[in-house]
């Protein structure tokens, strides 16, 4: 799966010394349907969609590894996105460690999904779905992009871990022109996985906390517990999280299938109705868009169907169908409203009460029970 190069590391007087490098990736083709959320404040409500062929899965990574002796050793790892003609290149995590008996240190800039999203069933796919670092329609949380230290240590069949983060951001600080953590939002998460046999449970906790504008997540404290059970016939998967705050809890289940060369799986998230107290929008007074839902939003969830037909160990072709649902109608997918006079719903019921246009805050047109769906046909080759 992976091609292996050797590098030279370092030059000395008393002879070379070497280092292994590996490049791994994987380049994957779609011909697909992706809901698109209408941005705050724009004309258009739901049910617009991106269809026809896309290359959504396309990164390379450069891992290298260098024994430094006394049972120590330093790692470096680095990635770029490759989306063919017309993508720019992006940058993925990248991160530098050292190991020995005390455990693992490593620290750099990473992708942060989280527990819940390390049970679903891996067989589901979609543009919005596996790449959720900004959309609204997954019920789970987003994904966040953070620079962070992480310590880990096994202890049996237990690994710890310690993390010290900041969260990074396009919204920029304007009272100040230094570069690094731009939110002022800073965590800390300690964590536990137990792994045994065909079980996996892990738990932790985060604290946020905050020094500017966005106080509104100052002390609010996350937990997550999730696990997998893999019965042979098939792997089982649970999560469950909470957040102070008056954020909504989360829910996942999972189902994947292994007949032969093909695994087939299922994958179900909801998110209750969110409380008044969290979140906000990015840029705002009222808060950081922490988890990726407003104030206000209603109950969510959706369901995932995917099957993935294995030709190697590193050639797939997989098929996915997912669809998102609202308990009645949602802020979050619809445009800001703008009136001074009251507005009414096609039922009737009142819409707005004289609230002036604040884009992101105020509820949006009325949506349908099931908001949308996404699918995607994609072969994928990892190397």
């Amino acid at each position: 799966m992976k091609k292996t190069l050797i590098a030279i590391a370092a030059l000395a007087a008393t002879g070379a010394t070497f280092a292994q490098a590996t490049i791994s990736g994987n380049v994957g083709f779609s011909w697909q349907q992706s809901p698109v959320k209408a941005s705050a404040g724009a004309a258009t409500g739901d049910g617009s969609h991106t269809q026809g062929f896309a290359i959504q899965d396309g990164e390379i990574y450069i891992s290298a590894k260098e024994d430094l002796g006394g049972g120590m050793s330093a790692t470096a790892r680095g990635g770029l996105t490759m989306r063919g003609r017309g993508n720019a290149l992006g940058d993925r995590d990248a991160s530098v460690g050292l190991t020995g008996a005390f455990g693992a240190i490593t620290v750099g800039s990473f992708r942060s999904c989280g527990s819940l999203d390390a049970v679903k069933s891996g067989v589901v796919t979609g543009t919005i779905y596996s790449s959720n670092e900004s959309n609204k329609f997954t019920p789970l949380d987003t994904c966040s992009l953070v620079d962070a230290a992480v310590f880990t240590m096994p202890v049996g069949p237990v690994m710890l871990s310690a993390t010290y983060g900041e969260f990074g951001s396009s919204v920029a600080d304007t009272s100040t022109t230094n570069r690094g953590n731009a939110t002022g939002i800073t965590f800390t998460d300690l964590a536990g996985v137990y792994t045994a046999g065909p079980m996996m449970v892990s738990l932790n906790a985060t604290v946020f906390a905050a020094i500017n504008t966005y106080k509104v997540v100052d002390g609010v404290v996350r937990t997550r517990l999730a696990g997998t059970y893999d019965a042979g016939v098939a792997k089982l998967g649970l999560g469950y999280q909470t957040k102070t705050g008056g954020s909504a809890d989360q829910y996942i289940a999972s189902v994947a299938v292994p007949m032969g060369n093909t695994v087939f799986g299922l994958d179900y998230t909801a998110r209750a109705a969110q409380g008044k107290f969290d979140n906000g929008t990015p840029g705002a007074v009222a808060g950081f868009a922490l988890g990726g839902a407003r104030d206000g939003d209603k109950g969510s969830s959706s369901v995932g169907l995917g099957a993935t037909y294995s030709f190697s160990k590193t050639t797939t072709l997989n098929f996915s169908y997912i669809t998102y649902n609202d308990v009645g109608a949602n802020e979050k997918f619809g445009p800001a409203a703008a009136a001074v006079a009251p507005v009414f719903n096609n039922d009737g019921s009142l819409k707005t009460a004289g609230t002036a246009a604040v884009t992101g805050l105020v509820p949006g047109g009325t949506t349908p029970t099931q908001l949308d769906t996404e699918y995607r046909i994609r072969l994928m080759k990892a190397f």
